[in-house]
């Protein structure tokens, strides 16, 4: 059964390094691509794409699930090793016998996160590619519960159970994921260790962005999406049991970075930042508010959530936990909003002003990462 779906009706194409792009389209509101005025057959072909960077630890549980997943249809698994050093290719070469099709990428010296996922888009072979990450388990029921969506969505998001893999502490430290919908912040979006996507669609947005290699590219990907007129749905049986990282440390440098690229997004995205939203209102406190006052206003607003919370650094672990974690995420913030120019908002306004080569960003707010100012 699905849930939700998602739809906003604009139009925009976008150039893409790694993969062709139609060219010539017409930016228009309103233009909806005819493919998706229709439901589609349930996809002939599925590829289960699935990133590795040093997860010798804990590839071997995620290749067991997948092995045990019980779909009427024809799959591959594509593994892409992008630079691990502790084994994980050899690992996962161990698992080949336990696949029909089983394809292992050498993902090169690019780490990050689009570079692997568009190594894999490329290797597949699959109508439908659904994305998981190497260090998370897939549920029962996974594989079939996103083919099942592709009928209806062109881009779709499963639940994260965060209950198995992770103890109450390391829990309280995040955000709860919705049960019944996708996260939502401007616009919903889905995530990447729970996605997937028609190939012929990805190919189309010119694929993952290489400008977030460092995070935020499944945000980007369901933003640019829903503004180019695809459909965006939740799949409430395609789960995933979801590992948090359990290290302070470890936790706080992954809070700094989704807050620098928080602010990124909102340079990339202008027509959400400055006009309606259609994502929920404060869903988390990190993200609130963020089409209204400048960016230095509302990073004074989370130094005083921070101050009156103070006494949590000698409290619990669970507490000393959440605030370091939303104190590293307000820096990071604050660092993108210096690093991608939006402290100042009516500066930023003037963005969406430009003429860019391929985005008329006058007409709908988006630019394109790596496009000239």
């Amino acid at each position: 059964m699905i849930v939700q779906a998602y739809f906003v009706d604009r139009v925009l194409t976008a150039p893409h390094e790694l993969m062709p792009t139609r060219k010539g389209q017409e930016v228009k509101f309103g233009m909806r691509p005819e493919r998706n005025s229709r439901e589609r057959p349930r996809p002939s072909s599925v590829s289960v794409i699935v990133p590795a960077y040093n997860a010798a630890a804990t590839l071997a549980e995620q290749l067991q699930a997948l092995a045990a997943q019980r779909f009427d249809g024809d799959w591959e698994l594509v593994i892409v090793d992008n630079g691990s050093s502790d084994g994980t290719a050899d690992l996962a070469r161990r698992y080949r016998q336990r696949f029909k099709e089983f394809t292992l990428v050498d993902g090169g010296s690019r780490r990050g996160h689009s570079a692997p996922r568009s190594a894999g888009a490329i290797a597949a072979r699959g109508e439908l590619l659904a994305y998981c990450d190497a260090d998370d388990v897939v549920a029962p029921g996974w594989l079939q519960a996103m083919a099942d969506a592709a009928r209806y969505y062109d881009l779709i998001g499963g639940w994260l159970d965060v209950r198995p893999l992770n103890d109450d502490a390391t829990r309280g430290w995040h955000q709860p994921w919705p049960r019944d919908r996708l996260r939502s912040w401007l616009l919903p979006y889905a995530v990447s260790a729970n996605l997937a996507v028609w190939a012929d669609v990805l190919r189309d947005l010119g694929g993952w962005s290489s400008e977030y290699e460092a995070g935020g590219e499944d945000t980007e990907l369901s933003w640019r999406a829903q503004l180019a007129g695809y459909r965006l749905g939740f799949a409430p049986d395609a789960v995933v049991y979801y590992r948090y990282r359990s290290g302070l440390w470890e936790t706080a440098r992954q809070s700094y970075g989704i807050g620098v690229h928080c602010e990124q997004i909102l340079r990339d995205f202008a027509v959400l930042r400055d006009g309606t939203h259609h994502g929920d209102r404060r869903t988390a406190v990190d993200q609130a508010d963020d089409g209204d006052g400048s960016a230095l206003v509302r990073a004074i607003g989370r130094a005083a959530w921070l101050a009156t919370r103070l006494p949590y650094l000698a409290a619990s672990r669970r507490h000393r936990g959440q605030w370091i974690s939303v104190a590293a995420e307000y820096l990071g913030r604050l660092n993108g909003a210096v690093r991608y120019r939006l402290l100042d908002r009516r500066r930023a306004r003037s963005w969406t002003g430009c003429r860019l080569k391929y985005v008329h960003a006058a007409r709908v707010g988006y630019r394109h990462p790596g496009s000239a100012e």
